[in-house]
């Protein structure tokens, strides 16, 4: 019985240094692993960061000009895209001479008078772009009087400010000859506002 009582002995080793060498090294490649890919990371979330926001200013900004533009609205009480073209084209945008001219022509044709002389001149009165014309017409009284309905029944805005008549008779056909002087202003928007 002496002999089962002996304990069986556990040897104890100490393990080698290659080992621990081993597990240190892959544990440091493990960190520059997963360091290398999270730089790689962390760099595509300071971009998408960026993106957004640019994004986010860019909303910003044009929820500020539709929150202009409502307040516009509200404020001139145009609301339907027919009172906005409407609105437009009674103060345009940009000069556009050339329109002017042919708008003046058309009433003039409308309306039997003649278009002697016309010019022009620019300016802008408290932030408003005037478009200053002075024009000679001929025709009779009631053809000055068709003329100014004409102006008034026109899509773009015309605010006559002064008239100057001259009424002249033409014995051999016993008729009256108006030759009259208009200084009038037509508004516009500036292209840069």
């Amino acid at each position: 019985m002496l002999e089962n009582d002996k304990k069986p002995e556990i040897e104890i080793k100490s393990s080698s240094s290659t080992g621990s060498v081993v597990g240190a090294l892959l544990i440091l490649v493990s960190i520059a692993t997963y360091v290398f890919f999270l730089r790689g990371v962390a760099m595509q979330v300071s971009a998408v960061q960026t993106d957004i926001s640019a994004k986010t200013d860019e909303v910003t900004a044009i929820q500020k000009e539709i929150d202009d533009f409502k307040m516009a609205e509200e404020t001139y009480g145009v609301t339907t895209s027919v009172q906005k073209n409407l609105s437009l084209n009674a103060v345009p945008i940009g000069l556009n001479q050339d329109e002017v001219i042919e708008d003046l022509i058309s009433v003039t044709e409308s309306y039997d008078t003649e278009l002697n002389s016309l010019s022009f001149g620019t300016s802008v009165d408290e932030d408003v772009s005037v478009l200053r014309v002075n024009a000679s017409f001929e025709g009779n009284y009631s053809d000055l009087v068709s003329f100014l309905q004409g102006l008034e029944r026109n899509a773009r805005v015309f605010s006559v400010k002064s008239i100057s008549v001259q009424i002249s008779d033409i014995d051999i056909l016993d008729l009256q000859k108006a030759t009259f002087s208009l200084a009038m202003e037509a508004y516009y928007q500036n292209n840069n506002e």
